[in-house]
């Protein structure tokens, strides 16, 4: 049986560390991380064995050769161009002739190969997947599996309200070379995204191997300091470099350690290493060959690379050091930081928590080092969230952190091309506003200004102007969290596909900027008519004069800042009375207010311009299903919508209003992108209030009925909601454990897991996407058996989180 090392990586995560370094020869106890999936395959008789390789590959053949000093054989197969995990095994087609596995040369594993590829052996598998559970799978493939252990259901990289399993793929496959058949010559063909897809597809023996033991994926720099301590803390089968000369101390050859210096186990300190007097080597730290630590310096639970000179009296924590770097006297390396090779650190300078130095660059003495050099630092989450990038004003988000994101989306679109960029009135919106211009503008693409507005303006206007895209900068502090919120719109005024997402977090992170020549930078124009056509664009989709002839009254609470002063000018031209009401005013109190003023109705608009909000003319605060109920009444009653896209936990009683209607109803998940994408433009009732409620003025106007009588002409809503906190670390395993219960029930795995009971009814676990929690709903005819439905898996999920 032959193997293949997938040692292609850059490791861009891993900067500094592999700034001119491929992933797979970054050290972990003293040899590449490589070095060890090699052992491992020799350990299991696999000694013939292919190598995949693409960036810096020099680096790897000059160190493994051909693998003779290894007790193996070495074949090396180059990508002149990333071909993806699958289509780079293509290109080794002629040497594996026969049942291989594969690896990755970036991952630490003890696994017992032998045993998995037994289990492939006896379900006669096309390709096994080797799996194991972790705490957290978004970035990995989630896998579930039947009974007899064949792939049913798999999912790379999902978001956690698509997370149905804590079970991931670890990235290593048995494979038939009939495999082969499935995967196109020099084309990119990712195994994840394609291949398996693909087996699934056509209904193939694809299995997954339920492994044990240790593995991770050297896939951050959180996660390489991790393996480094579980590695010392003998969570990892593997054998270590150097002699344990007492427990948890491993001593290599040659290491000179002077009396009065102190060492805590559990350390590693490799070929050559020098301790001074009075020096002390905390537990958990790791001091590479010929480095030296000198007197009166302290280590706790950092790595030193290779000939890496320590001063007297320095202090590190947490860090990781490079090869050949100079820590001077008095110098402080605090949590998490990372220094890239060849570095000088000054004297009594201090690196703060999370700072990374790139290569062969100087820090003077005495500095205060806050942020990274030359390039910004990775935080310990993804840029996006659930909508666009937030942060705490001018404390995550700031000026110059938003220029690199500005730089980072520039570089993902083509240059020169035209994008809208708006904000509210706040002024911390208007200058984040302005450093996002400036960083497109230097990376060669131009702006269209429309501030000040709201979101649903700025799609329209995408969509209008047929742009390449847009971004929407706000303000938000509704219960004193001061957030600043900054959005992404597509060509089609749509919340960007994750893949854009991704796209521009990889930008992010590898600083892979573009820099217009100073003769082609973007430019910027600013146009300040775009609420007049929106609003026209909203009248021409309504009987204006049906709804100007019925006059209504209308309470209004919005935020009465200039980017909503275009609120009154719709409802004037509409003919309403405008009554407002304090911003900020609570549902109760206009809902009195309404009543005491004889309104027609009351409207509460976000303070985005797209939730809303109504109240009717008795008083009655319309909650969430019954405002979605009335917007597919209102969509589907005159017939200008054929179909429309709800959430996947809206009630079934909307299908009732959708038949009688004749319109048709496609559940979707529960975000903004999912629901735009149904129907046709951006103007969307659930993200837009101005839309809905010029639509729903228009049924009023046309039937002559009061809000009240709308409202009774529709079906009851109401389902049952419970929020079950969980932490995120437990969400993947509370999902694989929910999975494995209903294994046999009908279920629905579009957003989160939807249960339909066969009494009738059903039940929706939906884990938050950012917040550290489960949404349960629960619908039945009968409430008391939603009731008892849902406290059922509340109860499933307070359980799974302790076992």
């Amino acid at each position: 049986m032959k193997g293949v090392i997938m040692a292609g990586g850059k490791g861009t995560r891993l900067r500094p560390l592999t700034c001119n370094m491929p992933k797979p020869m970054v050290p972990m106890l003293h040899k590449p991380v490589m070095e060890y999936g090699i052992e491992l395959l020799k350990k299991f008789g696999i000694t013939d064995i292919a190598v995949t390789v693409h960036y810096l590959p020099d680096a790897i053949k000059n160190y493994f050769g051909d693998g003779r000093d290894f007790g193996v054989n070495l074949h090396y197969f180059v990508e002149d161009s990333p071909l993806g995990t699958a289509g780079s095994i293509k290109n080794a087609e002629e040497f594996l002739d026969e049942r291989f596995i594969v690896i990755s040369g970036d991952a630490l594993t003890d696994f017992n190969l032998e045993k998995g590829i037994q289990f492939h052996e006896d379900k006669e598998s096309l390709a096994t997947i080797f799996m194991k559970q972790v705490d957290s799978p978004l970035e990995y493939g989630v896998i579930m599996t039947n009974q007899e252990g064949k792939i049913i259901r798999f999912l790379e990289k999902p978001s956690w309200n698509e997370v149905f399993s804590d079970t991931v793929n670890t990235g290593i496959y048995v494979l038939e070379p009939e495999v082969f058949n499935y995967i196109e010559k020099d084309v990119p063909v990712d195994f994840s995204k394609d291949l398996f897809p693909l087996l699934m597809k056509e209904d193939k023996n694809l299995f997954g191997y339920q492994a044990e033991g240790y593995w991770s994926d050297i896939g951050s720099l959180q996660q390489y300091r991790q393996s480094h301590y579980d590695m010392l803390n003998g969570l990892v089968n593997l054998p270590f470099a150097g002699e344990e000369k007492e427990p948890g101390v491993w001593i290599g050859e040659n290491v000179f350690i002077e009396d009065g210096a102190v060492i805590e186990a559990p350390v590693s300190i490799a070929d050559g290493a020098v301790i001074r007097k009075g020096s002390h080597i905390g537990k958990l730290s790791v001091v590479g060959k010929n480095s030296v630590v000198s007197s009166g310096s302290s280590l706790k639970k950092t790595v030193l690379w290779n000939d890496v000179f320590v001063g007297d009296q320095c202090e590190l924590r947490g860090a990781t050091i490079a090869n050949g770097t100079k820590v001077e006297k008095d110098a402080s390396i605090f949590e998490h930081a990372v220094v890239g090779n060849h570095c000088t650190i000054g004297k009594n300078a201090t690196l703060k928590p999370d700072v990374k130095i790139w290569p062969e660059k100087e820090i003077f003495e005495e500095a205060l080092v806050h942020t990274s050099i030359v390039w910004g630092k990775k935080a310990t989450k993804s840029l996006f969230g659930s909508r666009g990038v937030s942060g705490i004003a001018n404390v995550e988000i700031t000026p110059d952190y938003i220029a690199r994101l500005a730089s980072a989306y520039g570089a993902v679109l083509p240059y020169g091309s035209q994008i809208i960029i708006a904000s509210d009135s706040h002024d911390f919106s208007v200058m984040i506003k302005q450093s996002f211009i400036q960083g497109l503008h230097s990376s060669g693409v131009h702006t269209v200004d429309i501030s000040p507005t709201v979101a649903p303006v700025v799609r329209f206007s995408i969509e209008e102007e047929r742009l390449e895209g847009g971004v929407y900068v706000r303000f938000s502090n509704p219960t004193g969290e001061k957030q600043l919120m900054i959005e992404f719109y597509d060509n089609k005024g749509l919340p960007i596909h994750s893949d854009l997402e991704r796209k521009i977090e990889n930008a992010y992170w590898q600083e892979d900027y573009r820099r217009a020549s100073f003769d082609r930078i973007g430019k910027g124009v600013v146009q300040a008519n775009k609420h007049e056509d929106y609003i026209s664009a909203l009248l021409e989709e309504i009987q204006e004069k049906g709804i100007q002839e019925a006059k209504f009254r209308v309470v209004v609470n919005y935020n009465h800042q200039p980017y909503l002063n275009f609120i009154p000018n719709l409802y004037n031209r509409l003919n309403c009375e405008i009554l407002t009401a304090p911003y900020q005013t609570k549902p109760e109190e206009m809902a009195s207010f309404v009543r005491v003023t004889n309104a027609n109705i009351g409207v509460l608009i976000g303070e985005a311009g797209e939730t809303l909000r109504l109240i009717t003319e008795t008083g009655e605060v319309l909650d969430e299903e019954t405002m979605l109920a009335l917007y597919v009444f209102t969509a589907f009653s005159q017939g200008k919508q054929k179909e429309m896209a709800i959430p996947v936990y809206g009630s079934s009683a909307l299908d009732s209003i959708a038949e009688r209607l004749k319109g048709k109803l496609i559940r979707t998940k529960a975000n903004p992108r999912s629901i735009m994408e149904v129907g046709d433009g951006v103007l969307n009732y659930q993200y837009d209030a101005q839309y809905a409620f010029v639509h729903i003025l228009e049924i009023m106007a046309m039937q002559k009925i009061t809000l009240s009588e709308l409202v009774e002409m529709l079906p009851d809503v109401h389902m049952l909601r419970e929020y079950v906190p969980c932490p995120k670390d437990k969400k993947g395993r509370v999902m694989r454990r929910l999975m494995e219960d209903i294994r046999d029930n009908n279920v629905e795995l579009l957003d989160g897991i939807k249960v339909f009971h066969p009494e009738g009814g059903w039940t929706l676990i939906l884990p938050d996407v950012e917040q550290p929690v489960f949404t349960v709903y629960s619908q039945n005819t009968d409430p008391e058996q939603a009731k008892q439905a849902a406290s059922q898996y509340i109860e499933k999920i307070q359980l799974y989180q302790q076992v």
